[in-house]
């Protein structure tokens, strides 16, 4: 399992940098209207998910590692920047641990710095499998979810040959709801959620990547709230897992893919 891990963490880490690099957008003479699209489009790659159903690892102790990667929707960024950014890469190391009464934690990681281009996200959950203790909902798993992320993103463009270094920060709180059940060796799954999250978008340099008509009121700290939904199945295959999930985030579709050892 180590091995496996060591070899396609890297892979993780290879394809999200290889994404960015391809689709790293020049931002230029940002608008209020568009930079609203665009802190839509950020965060909808920060919500949190370990691609994973409602049912617990285990009745006494699990443990689950992986790694996570796909896409999302950008039509707004894909809209205001010469590059065409129709969609931005989602990655990351996740992690699962439960212990009895069907309590856990869900973690996902991707620190990622080549260059000029930074990226460090980190999200961390508890969660709760309700029917481990109450028989909430007959024959189904109903698992409770909160989770706490932070990200931060930066890179550096040019604007008329001149450089300027971009900073893009997030920190938002979610609370989601899954209901599912394990038949057999798979495991379909669908929930609900309410991510509540403040963004900050800055540029430093002799040229700026705003409009004059925007107020810093308009980048810093600016509430984005969104209720989302996501689908999502996943195959236990003794000590391999695989999971594709399908999310709804500030209403861009996001897509992740799951592949993860534990038992």
């Amino acid at each position: 399992m180590r091995a496996a891990i060591a070899i396609f963490v890297p892979i993780c880490i290879l394809f999200f940098v290889l994404e960015v690099s391809a689709d790293q957008p020049t931002l230029s003479d940002v608008t209020e209207g568009q930079l609203d699209g665009i802190y839509k489009d950020l965060g909808s790659i920060m919500y949190p998910t370990t691609v994973s159903g409602a049912s617990s690892l285990g009745k006494i102790f699990g443990f689950e590692i992986g790694v996570l990667g796909g896409v999302a929707d950008s039509p707004h960024i894909d809209a205001v920047v010469p590059e065409n950014v129709s969609r931005l890469p989602k990655a990351g190391i996740m992690g699962i641990v439960s212990v009895p009464f069907g309590l856990g934690v869900e973690a996902s990681v991707l620190p990622v710095k080549v260059g000029d281009f930074e990226y460090d996200y980190m999200s961390i959950g508890g969660r709760w499998t309700v029917n481990e203790v109450i028989s909430a909902i007959p024959f189904l798993d109903l698992k409770l979810k909160v989770d706490f992320t932070k990200a931060e993103l930066k890179w550096r463009q040019t604007i008329s040959n001149v450089p300027v270094d971009v900073k893009y920060e997030n920190k938002s709180t979610a609370y989601s709801l899954t209901i599912g059940k394990k038949i057999l060796f798979i495991e379909p799954y669908a929930g609900l959620g309410r991510i509540d999250g403040k963004s900050t978008l800055t540029s430093t340099g002799t040229v700026s990547i705003f409009d004059v008509s925007v107020p810093l009121s308009a980048r810093e700290d600016v509430s984005k709230s969104d209720t989302y939904y996501f689908l999502g199945c996943q195959l236990h295959l003794l000590l391999l897992n695989l999971g594709a999930e399908m999310a709804k985030v500030y209403d861009n579709k996001v897509i992740v893919g799951k592949l993860s050892f534990g038992f």
